[in-house]
C-alpha cells in the first residue's frame, strides 16, 4: 500500500484497517488453511498455498527460477518450491517470459516458460495457470507462451493441464 505500488492512500479508505506482516507461516481461517513460502525475488515476496476441503490452490508470483545452467540456480530452492506446491489442484505462477526473452531479463525476479513447465511437472500439479505477463506482451505473446509451455510439458512426459486464463474466465473445482 505504498505510493510506488498503489495510488490510493490508507487515509482515503473508508474502513479502519490493521496490518500484520506475514513471514513463512501457516494461518487458519475456519476450513481454510494458508501456508506461505518466501520466494526468490528482489525484495520480500511470499507465495501462498490455500487448502480448503481437500482442494489446493497455489499462488506463486514474483519468483525467479534460474535455469540450471546459470550459476545463480539454486536446486534446493527449486526442490523446496516443488515440495510446497506438490500435487496442487491449481498452480498459478509467474511465467513472465518466453525462454528467448529471459536472458535480457535475468535478475528481474521473474521466470520463463521452460523453468515453469519443469516446476509444474516435477511437482505433479494437476493444472498450471500461466500468470504475471510482461506489460509489453500482447495476447499473441501470451498464446505463444501457452503453446511453448504445453510443448515443454509434453516433452517432459507430464500430464499437467496448462492454461493461460483470460479476463472473464473462471474455474470451478
Amino acid at each position: 500500500m505504498e505510493s510506488v505500488y498503489f495510488p490510493v492512500t490508507i487515509r482515503e479508505f473508508g474502513a479502519r484497517l490493521m496490518f500484520r506482516d506475514l513471514r513463512e507461516e501457516t494461518l487458519n481461517f475456519g476450513p481454510v488453511r494458508i501456508d506461505t513460502m518466501l520466494l526468490r525475488h528482489p525484495g520480500y515476496c511470499l507465495g501462498y498455498k490455500l487448502t480448503c476441503r481437500e482442494r489446493v490452490v497455489c499462488y506463486i508470483t514474483d519468483t525467479e527460477l534460474y535455469p540450471p545452467t546459470d550459476a545463480r540456480h539454486d536446486a534446493r530452492y527449486v526442490e523446496r518450491l516443488a515440495d510446497f506446491v506438490r500435487g496442487a489442484d491449481v498452480l498459478i505462477t509467474d511465467t513472465t517470459y518466453r525462454d528467448h526473452e529471459y536472458p535480457s531479463k535475468v535478475d528481474w525476479g521473474h521466470s520463463s516458460v521452460s523453468q515453469v513447465a519443469d516446476l509444474a511437472a516435477r511437482a505433479e500439479v494437476k493444472r498450471l495457470h500461466l500468470f504475471h505477463h510482461d506489460p509489453d506482451q500482447k495476447d499473441v505473446d501470451i498464446d505463444a507462451k501457452l503453446d511453448e509451455t504445453r510443448n515443454e510439458l509434453a516433452r517432459l512426459g507430464s500430464r499437467v493441464v496448462c492454461e493461460a486464463p483470460a479476463e472473464g474466465s473462471s474455474l470451478v473445482m
